[in-house]
């Protein structure tokens, strides 16, 4: 089950919103993807519906620190090129990456991060 039907979002425009994250935002190797996600569903469990409602903005700040924080915590770093090894961008050093199986290390952070997000969100006020 995804986080978007878990939180009851039927809209199929979040996944296509999500679409260029992956690799650090379009292959850049910046901002993990998975990370980018997670505050995503973190917005989408709580955040403001009305612009002016800056409690709602304050607690999804806050939850978002501190998930960045525990996701830092965990992997060392939240820049896709320094948790995985590889520029995304450079096609050579991409295609040696993905055949020395690469795409294992993306889908183990992908996994345990969203395990915890899991865990997280169900505790989010």
């Amino acid at each position: 089950m995804s986080f978007k039907e878990y939180l009851g979002y039927e809209d199929s425009l979040l996944p296509r919103l999500a679409t260029g994250f992956g690799g650090g935002i379009g292959r850049k190797g910046s901002l993990c993807g998975a990370l980018t996600g997670s505050v995503m569903v973190i917005g989408m469990k709580g955040g403001r519906v009305n612009p002016n409602d800056q409690d709602s903005k304050e607690r999804v700040y806050k939850a978002t620190y501190q998930f960045w924080d525990w996701f830092e915590k965990k992997f060392g770093n939240s820049q896709c090129h320094l948790l995985i090894g590889c520029h995304l961008d450079n096609e050579k050093e991409r295609k040696k990456w993905l055949a020395a199986g690469g795409m294992k290390r993306c889908a183990e952070i992908v996994e345990t991060t969203a395990q915890l997000l899991f865990d997280f969100i169900k505790e989010m006020k």
